[in-house]
């Protein structure tokens, strides 16, 4: 089936990800986005010259972190909404359509991989339980209402994303920008969108240097407000 979402950006930031990312993008020909955006992070390997062989536009990483590396695109697209999806394979691009079909009862969605009671193929133990935890802090300490406040899949609009200033460089974006939208009155939902096992590569995630860095920044977000 072909789906057209001819008023969606969509950001795909990338480091060595030559094993997934001819993978991830052959399986989206069945979209047909407004633009695919590859914010990539000075690969080292192939992986660049993978994408220069599909119709994506390519920017170089001009700051350190994931989360420069999202916020970067995401200022760079111009589709009237904007969603992501990692290199690796993992996530499922049948969410962007019921995300998608959501957009004209929300101003955002999340996706979410514990909904329901659901979980993760490509988890583990200690990371699935780390999640949990940090969302019952971020639903009890920022007011939000979401089921899995670490995955990182969202459909927003453009012009609202523009309403925010976020400012974490790691992985606490995540949380970060759901905050922020949702202090600006903004309604939101999420859906069920079970991760799939990676397609290929090792995470780029250290369970517990990055959850400190997220911990912080959501103290940062609650107490101190910037």
């Amino acid at each position: 089936m072909f789906y057209n979402f001819k008023n969606v950006s969509l950001v795909i930031a990338t480091f060595n990800e030559e094993e997934s990312i001819e993978y991830v993008l052959d399986e989206l020909k069945n979209y047909n986005f407004f633009e695919i955006i590859v914010v990539d992070n000075n690969s080292s390997d192939l992986t660049l010259e993978k994408v220069k062989k599909y119709n994506t536009k390519i920017l170089m990483q001009n700051q350190p972190g994931w989360g420069n590396a999202v916020k970067q695109g995401f200022e760079y697209a111009s589709g009237e909404f904007i969603t992501y999806m990692d290199a690796d394979g993992s996530y499922n691009p049948k969410s962007i359509v019921e995300m998608y079909e959501l957009t004209n009862q929300y101003n955002f969605i999340c996706g979410s991989r514990y909904k329901f009671n659901n979980y993760s193929e490509d988890d583990t133990l200690i990371r699935a339980l780390g999640n949990s935890i940090f969302t019952f802090i971020c639903n009890n300490l920022l007011n939000l209402n979401l089921s899995d406040s670490l995955f990182f899949y969202p459909m927003i609009r453009k012009n609202d994303y523009k309403l925010i200033s976020p400012k974490s460089n790691n992985f606490g974006l995540c949380i970060e920008i759901p905050y922020l939208l949702s202090k600006n009155n903004l309604t939101y939902t999420d859906i069920l969108s079970l991760e799939r096992k990676r397609y290929a590569g090792e995470t780029k995630v250290n369970t517990f240097r990055d959850g400190f860095k997220i911990l912080i920044e959501i103290f940062r977000m609650r107490f101190l407000n910037i």
